[in-house]
């Protein structure tokens, strides 16, 4: 057997060579299956709803104008919040964030600057000549109030770097920005149900004025408290899966390496 003996010590044996790395364990990826089914429901839905007002005509607007610069501002507040729910659906795309930041950054200053603000300003004075009775007046106000409020909120974290609390404002801001989409898929809920009720002369006594200003009004607020919920929600299992990575992370790396 031979040995290695230091010029100025003992005899030292050979030292083991080293054996292979602990790889570091990868976060888990999940894949955003769901965007897409999501994605085409609020397509169809947005074309549908945008039908009633290419090309632009008074008669067809499926709310009454008061005038006809009532009708140029429902027609802008309209348009722009087209531009927001297209560029927020691609904001979300998970691939589009990690592997083209930049394109990710363009897009959400489209979806600010030409989206959700100019809409939401315009959909005040919209909402208020809107002849569909006070409660859904103060649910479209309500509704353009937290929009504005969550998209600066997104917009100045996300200047500050802060892109954590950039995600969970934006993902209210968005949630705001579906109202639309949740409430027109709920209409025909309300409007049989209200329909159900139209004979009974207690409730409406047959007036369909009464009615429709029910089913606007529901539909409005019904749409935005179940989209607020929907959020928070999403919010918070995001929170939690976020604290479950670094523990996973840490358990994995204090796993011996085997033998």
């Amino acid at each position: 057997m031979t040995s290695t003996t230091h010029p100025d010590g003992p005899t030292a044996r050979s030292a083991p060579p080293p054996g292979p790395a602990t790889p570091r364990p990868r976060p888990r990826r999940r894949a955003a299956w769901w965007l897409l089914p999501m994605a085409a429901v609020i397509i169809l839905v947005t074309a549908r709803a945008l039908s009633a007002y290419v090309p632009p005509d008074l008669h067809t607007s499926r709310v009454p104008p008061r005038s006809e610069l009532h009708y140029a501002l429902l027609l802008a507040h309209i348009f722009t919040a087209t531009v927001a729910v297209l560029t927020g659906i691609a904001q979300f795309w998970p691939w589009l964030r990690r592997h083209h930041p930049a394109v990710h950054r363009r897009i959400g200053r489209t979806y600010f600057f030409a989206g959700v603000f100019p809409s939401a300003v315009i959909g005040i004075p919209v909402a208020l000549l809107a002849p569909t009775g006070l409660s859904n007046e103060l649910a479209l106000l309500v509704l353009d109030i937290l929009w504005i409020i969550t998209a600066l909120a997104g917009y100045r974290t996300a200047c500050r770097r802060r892109y954590a609390d950039h995600r969970t404002w934006m993902i209210r801001n968005f949630a705001l920005t579906l109202v639309a989409i949740t409430s027109r898929l709920l209409q025909p809920a309300i409007e049989y149900l209200t329909a159900a009720q139209l004979p009974d002369p207690v409730s409406y006594a047959g007036n369909q004025l009464t009615a429709s200003h029910d089913i606007a009004s529901a539909t409005a607020w019904l749409g935005l408290v179940l989209n607020l919920i929907a959020a928070e929600y999403l919010i918070q299992r995001r929170g939690k899966r976020a604290t479950r990575q670094p523990a996973a992370r840490q358990r994995g790396a204090q796993r011996p390496a085997a033998s």
